[in-house]
């Protein structure tokens, strides 16, 4: 397929005397007693963590990269708790950043939380979609930062709730194949890169196409109209 939607979630929970997992999310075993057996590393503040290689919870084996034949739309992030933030970069460059044109830690937890299960904190008017949606180009590296506002789960200690983990979450729309040039294309004409505009691109491709043979051969028809007929 050309246009897929995929998302990342990253938690911050692992096996007893593990830091990270590059499996995904690790399997959790239970005690006699029904004690999950895992802990929540400690993450120290103003520290930015890359939740897809950064070597703590579950992780991917190689970092985020795109081919040549790729291209991202990354349209909602999220995090949790709300002392924490999450940022976007691609390349060097950050997304959020403060108006002197320094890298923030990013949206806050309460700007944009990932809601735990078992929360109940209400949150009124946050955003869940990112207005304009983030573009990333074939070829680039790109990557999710988490970072935490002040000192979480200190000592790594065994959660109880659903809530005490730190969790980020990243959707996007992977574009590659032919789909790729159309986005490439839209992205030159100052139009937003989306399934639909890309739908609606090639949907007026074939449009155009179809409208020029019928011009071709209305135009050959007068041809043939025109021509002196022999008998033979």
């Amino acid at each position: 397929m050309s246009l897929r939607r995929q998302a990342y979630e990253w938690r911050n929970i692992v096996p007893v005397g593990s830091n990270v997992s590059n499996t995904g999310h690790p399997i959790l075993t239970y005690d006699a007693a029904g004690a999950v057996q895992a802990t929540v590393r400690q993450i120290d503040p103003d520290r930015p963590i890359d939740i897809m290689i950064g070597g703590v919870g579950n992780n991917l084996e190689e970092p985020a990269e795109l081919r040549a034949n790729q291209f991202i739309v990354i349209d909602s992030v999220a995090c949790w708790p709300i002392s924490s933030a999450i940022n976007i970069r691609i390349g060097t460059t950050r997304y959020f950043q403060d108006p002197s044109g320094i890298p923030s830690a990013g949206m806050t937890g309460a700007a944009m939380p990932y809601l735990p299960s078992d929360a109940t904190q209400q949150f009124i008017g946050h955003y869940d979609t990112l207005i304009p949606p983030i573009y990333v180009l074939p070829g680039q590296a790109w990557g999710i930062e988490y970072t935490a506002t002040e000192t979480l789960n200190t000592g790594s200690p065994v959660p109880t709730l659903d809530s005490e983990i730190a969790t980020a979450y990243v959707r996007y729309l992977l574009i590659d194949g032919a789909d790729m040039l159309v986005a490439m294309k839209l992205l030159e004409s100052n139009i937003p890169v989306s399934a639909e505009t890309i739908q609606w691109y090639k949907r007026n491709l074939i449009r155009h196409s179809l409208m020029a043979d019928v011009a071709s051969e209305e135009s050959l028809s007068e041809v043939l109209q025109d021509m002196e007929r022999r008998l033979i």
